[in-house]
């Protein structure tokens, strides 16, 4: 992104958590010079991130370095004096905050009074929301003030959250789950319940588990299979492993001992019976075609 100085001025009104927020000023300024050290009142809040160069910002008159990602923010009644490296000058985008009302709102909003200075290293996605806001700031495409109001919540959001967030779970995604959730579920997701059961739980999947699933009866939980599929639970579950076996007989890796285990038989002969009375013909005649 091309850097240069833009500084908006002119009110953008957003809503946080119920709360009515002013973006009194949106800058993307380089700094050569020093910001004398000053305070703003009540219900105002700076929000400066770090973008390029180095320099040194005075909070409260504790000194903190600048590099890039460098996040700071700053609430009523805080000194504030910003130092400039006049060889490498700091950028930073910056926005003005006002916010309106006696509405608390809620956690988010919580966390930025109780912390009206913070300072520290900003979350990974600021500079692309940071680019957004500036791209739409800039355009005159259809849309481009509704998408702006909804890019400023969002980093305001953002920075709200980097706010004591240890930055090594940056990023990272949650572990997969090992099981599926026992919680029971609405009736329009029952559907894919089922299905993802069928498709990954046919070994040992029960009828009375299937019902505690989806927060039915067991009748009520054959009557929605019926519906559903127009087929019972056990011939639904014979359906899913039959359907998982032909993949593994085509692979060749497995015996007929390690697949009728895996599919959850008691033994190669009940598998086997399965399997030719459902396709009929053998398992080892598919292995051999």
């Amino acid at each position: 992104m091309k850097e240069k100085a833009t500084v908006t001025s002119g009110s953008v009104r957003f809503l946080l958590e119920g709360v009515v927020m002013h973006a009194v000023m949106v800058s993307y300024r380089r700094f050569t010079k020093i910001i004398p050290e000053h305070a703003h009142g009540e219900n105002v809040y700076e929000i400066h991130y770090v973008t390029e160069g180095k320099g040194e910002v005075s909070l409260n008159r504790k000194k903190y370095p600048l590099t890039p990602g460098t996040l700071y923010i700053t609430g009523p009644g805080i000194l504030h004096e910003q130092l400039a490296d006049e060889a490498n000058p700091v950028t930073e985008f910056g926005l003005y905050l006002q916010t309106e009302g006696e509405h608390k709102g809620g956690e988010l909003l919580q966390i930025m009074r109780e912390h009206p200075l913070w300072c520290g290293m900003g979350r990974d996605g600021l500079r692309s929301l940071m680019e957004q806001i500036l791209s739409e700031q800039a355009g005159n495409l259809p849309g481009s003030a509704e998408k702006r109001v909804h890019l400023l919540a969002e980093f305001v959001i953002e920075c709200i959250r980097s706010i004591g967030m240890k930055q090594e779970t940056e990023g990272v995604m949650p572990p997969p789950e090992e099981e599926f959730s026992t919680n029971p579920v609405r009736e329009e997701t029952m559907l894919l319940v089922a299905d993802e059961i069928f498709l990954y739980e046919y070994r040992d999947i029960t009828l009375e588990e299937m019902a505690k699933r989806l927060g039915l009866s067991i009748r009520q939980t054959q009557r929605f299979l019926e519906r559903m599929y127009g087929k019972t639970f056990t011939r639904k579950k014979l359906e899913a492993r039959m359907s998982a076996a032909v993949p593994m007989l085509q692979n060749g890796r497995y015996t007929i001992t390690e697949i009728s285990e895996r599919l959850g038989y008691s033994s190669p002969d009940h598998f086997s019976h399965a399997f030719s009375g459902y396709y009929g013909y053998v398992p080892s005649s598919l292995r051999k075609k």
